[in-house]
């Protein structure tokens, strides 16, 4: 059973049948959703849902390049999942690994005219698939109150990692 360890509580674990109703169509769902949309990425497009991290942070980021540990950070890799995926991305020609131009010590990974194109490919499946699976099965109002219960329980995750 999961506990809240050292909460502002002592709360008994998970028990009523509504709480493990939540936690048990939650994450199934999650999961299932994910491996969908990553199965309809890799039979449209040819990619990983690694690839379109990757590709869908740089992308959407000014310049199309950022130094690898804010894009590491920003996409949740190790560096040396980074470092490793982005070898082989730039091996397909999708990217570049750059010397930062600032310090030469840093890497600046940055999109190739070809990875901007797949990126921009890739795009418009990645919305197909988000709207078959996600809100063609949801009402308007049900699409709002996804978004608000998302932004409430990523802010309560924040909170927790920085321990207030």
């Amino acid at each position: 059973m999961t506990r809240r360890p050292d909460g502002p509580d002592d709360r008994a674990p998970l028990a009523s049948p509504r709480e493990w109703a939540l936690w048990t169509s939650f994450f199934p769902m999650e999961g299932e959703l994910w491996q969908w949309l990553g199965r309809r990425l890799r039979d449209d497009t040819g990619l990983s849902e690694a690839d379109w991290q990757v590709l869908d942070a740089l992308g959407n980021t000014p310049g199309h390049s950022l130094r690898a540990f804010e894009l590491a950070g920003r996409i949740s890799f190790s560096k040396s999942r980074l470092h490793q995926h982005a070898g082989r991305m730039a091996g397909r020609g999708l990217l570049e690994q750059n010397p930062s131009p600032e310090d030469g010590r840093g890497t600046v990974v940055v999109l190739t005219a070809e990875g901007l194109a797949c990126f921009r490919r890739a795009q418009t499946h990645r919305a197909r698939h988000i709207r078959e699976a996600l809100l063609d099965a949801l009402a308007p109002e049900e699409v709002d109150t996804l978004i608000a219960l998302s932004t409430k329980i990523r802010d309560n995750l924040r909170r927790l990692e920085a321990g207030t």
